[in-house]
């Protein structure tokens, strides 16, 4: 049957005219901003609008740029979409060689290259394949987060991804669901949320987004 879709709200359009417009320019897309405002999500949404395969890959520490390297190329040969959750939790030493090889990647896409050289590998590029990063701000909120270099924020084009329409979204949902009176329940169920998260204790366990 149908897959499950993302709602589309301005905020969506916003963020698929951004990675639509980087991809055009041989550029990665990169929304940023708190956990739970659908970056990722809206990566995966436009995949699936372009029939593209998208591989979602969760950042950390251990990861180095070899480990980068070989998905990379991977990427480039099979013409998937790369998406990197939470770029900014490798490490800054990490950060500047990927950045590298990106680079590499984009200047081929850019230059219509058939062939290009990665981690002394000569691969076949395949034009349908893109790279996205998604950042949550450094800060105390999210730990280990470093800041990207100058020459690696080049490469790809920012979308700010700020707090969604919640309201428009359990709508939407409840009348995709059958409600017949989505709206008053969608606001409803919004508003038991929103005041869980405002009276009950702290506890890491609690998640109150989407």
């Amino acid at each position: 049957g149908n897959s499950a879709k993302l709602v589309h709200t301005p905020l969506t359009d916003k963020c698929y005219l951004t990675l639509t417009q980087a991809m055009n320019n041989g550029y990665g897309g990169n929304p940023y901003g708190p956990a739970g405002t659908g970056k990722t999500e809206s990566v995966k949404a436009l995949g699936l609008l372009f029939g593209r395969q998208v591989l979602v890959f969760n950042c950390d520490e251990a990861i180095d740029f070899k480990s980068m390297g070989r998905i990379l190329i991977r990427i480039v040969k099979c013409g998937a979409w790369g998406c990197f959750d939470e770029f900014n939790r490798l490490d800054e030493e990490v950060l500047s060689a990927v950045s590298q090889q990106i680079q590499a990647i984009q200047t081929a896409f850019k230059h219509k290259h058939t062939t290009m050289e990665l981690l002394n590998t000569t691969l076949n590029v395949d034009h349908d394949a893109a790279v996205f990063v998604t950042l949550n701000p450094p800060g105390k909120k999210y730990g280990g987060r470093s800041k990207l270099p100058d020459n690696l924020k080049q490469l790809f084009r920012s979308v700010a991804m700020t707090i969604p329409d919640l309201d428009q979204i359990a709508e939407v949902i409840m009348y995709s669901e059958g409600f017949v009176h989505a709206k008053e329940v969608g606001s409803r169920m919004v508003a038991v949320f929103r005041l869980c998260k405002q009276l009950l204790s702290q506890q890491q366990h609690y998640d109150w987004g989407l």
